[in-house]
């Protein structure tokens, strides 16, 4: 089995590589957490920064490393149909699955945390850049190896929990029926997933209230505020993206340009590829976005009490450490799950070129898709940004749209569309290119 698992993992690589690549980036901002952590034992005031850096990059990276695991395994149903009808069992299937995950998952955020281990000292002086932080030559950097090992398995355990129910499903799955349909037309969460919802949601109120009647020293707990609103939604992912897509897209005319429907279609089929692209720019428009409308409001908020000597505004070293990691994983996450799904998306072009499709409409439909997938997920952090500053304006006496920004926000989106449409495009042109022949006769 374990030879089995190997060769899968060389010939899927396009897929695993993703998969590698995410927690890569996992690995590489826990790492910069666990070195700031253990710098700050002997300056005990940066102790915060660290706290910071993983509570923000961890809630950031669950959902998206979860996804990503998640669509590795639904990528390759027909695989793992194809070894059941070698007599392959469904434990052993089972096993193989989550043994490729746990070893992608393992080697790629080592191949992070080494990383880090070396970018640490030369990145350290730049992130502290702001004058507020000078001089900061004098500090005596420990990137924290042994304590490393906890990095990998964290984001094993992550990537485990996320593959876990596609490889229960791989494993249940009829062989024929694997084979017929390219993925399960499956909508919904687990109870499991539906409990996380709900938990997240009422922490975010609960923090959020007990801004109510506080003094300006207790406003740095709203920071979790659009953390946790951004990490409800991700949990709902599932369910509350593809409504979304289904809501707005309908309101384009689809009857005028066959691109823009077939785009749809698309997009609305494959909803374990779709969700997996829009989670990671979800969480990184709706913390980026949440953050700044929140350091807004918070001035607005401390203005009206006219107090002096308290900011609210982020400066460089602030953004950084706070946004840094959910931006890197969301623009890494939706190109790596755009480009996991790359196999499939070569089939689907060849299919419409096969069915008499233009070139011109193919190329359309490829830009309409990665657009579709970019506006879902824009919509979404802007649900996210909303509903936290709202929440933390009703807490304060303050309007809910005080200081709502989706600026900074937008680049985040910007970059997922630039990424997710080369990812798109790249397939496309190459089925184009070579014909669709060569597409559809290609083996397993």
């Amino acid at each position: 089995m374990i030879r089995l698992a190997l060769c899968d993992l060389r010939d899927h690589a396009t897929t695993w590589i993703g998969a590698f690549m995410v927690a890569a980036v996992c690995g590489f901002v826990g790492g910069w957490g666990v070195s700031l952590a253990e710098t700050a034992r002997t300056y005990p005031n940066m102790q915060s920064f660290a706290v910071t850096v993983i509570a923000f990059s961890a809630i950031a990276a669950v959902p998206v490393a979860a996804q990503t695991a998640s669509l590795a395994v639904t990528a390759q149903r027909r695989s793992y149909a194809l070894w059941q009808l070698a007599n392959a069992s469904p434990c052993q299937v089972r096993a193989v699955v989550l043994g490729q995950i746990a070893a992608v998952a393992l080697l790629g955020s080592l191949c992070g945390t080494l990383a880090e281990a070396a970018a640490f000292e030369p990145l350290f002086p730049w992130v502290f850049s702001s004058p507020f932080y000078q001089p900061i030559d004098q500090v005596a950097l420990e990137v924290g190896l042994p304590t490393m090992p906890a990095v990998w398995l964290a984001v094993a355990v992550v990537f485990l929990i996320g593959g876990l129910r596609g490889a229960c499903s791989a494993a249940k799955t009829p062989p024929v029926a694997a084979l017929r349909e390219p993925e399960e037309a499956r909508r919904g969460m687990t109870w499991a997933r539906a409990a996380l919802c709900a938990i997240l949601a009422f922490s975010t109120w609960q923090v959020a209230a007990s801004l109510s009647g506080g003094d300006l020293d207790s406003l740095s707990g709203s920071l979790f505020v659009p953390l946790l609103a951004t990490a409800t939604l991700a949990a709902a992912a599932p369910v509350a993206l593809p409504a979304l897509l289904g809501a707005w897209t309908a309101l384009v005319s689809r009857g005028r340009w066959n691109a823009w429907f077939l785009a749809r279609r698309a997009a609305r089929f494959g909803l374990a590829a779709s969700t997996s692209v829009e989670t990671p720019v979800v969480v990184g428009f709706g913390v980026v976005a949440g953050v700044f409308s929140l350091s807004n409001l918070l001035g607005a908020f401390v203005a009206s009490r006219s107090a002096v000597g308290y900011s609210t505004s982020l400066d460089w070293t602030s953004s950084v450490l706070l946004l840094g990691g959910p931006v890197l994983l969301a623009v890494v996450g939706a190109a790596a799950s755009m480009a996991m799904s790359s196999r499939a998306r070569v089939r689907d072009v060849a299919l419409l070129v096969a069915c008499g499709a233009s070139f011109r409409t193919v190329l359309a439909s490829s830009v309409c898709e990665a657009l579709i997938h970019a506006v879902t997920a824009t919509l979404a952090g802007m649900l996210c940004a909303v509903a936290s500053n709202a929440a933390v304006a009703f807490a304060l006496g303050l309007p809910p749209l005080e200081g709502l920004s989706f600026v900074q926000g937008a680049t985040v989106s910007l970059a997922g569309l630039v990424l997710v449409l080369a990812a798109e495009l790249a397939p496309t042109i190459s089925v184009l290119r070579k014909g669709a022949v060569p597409a559809l006769a290609a083996r397993e």
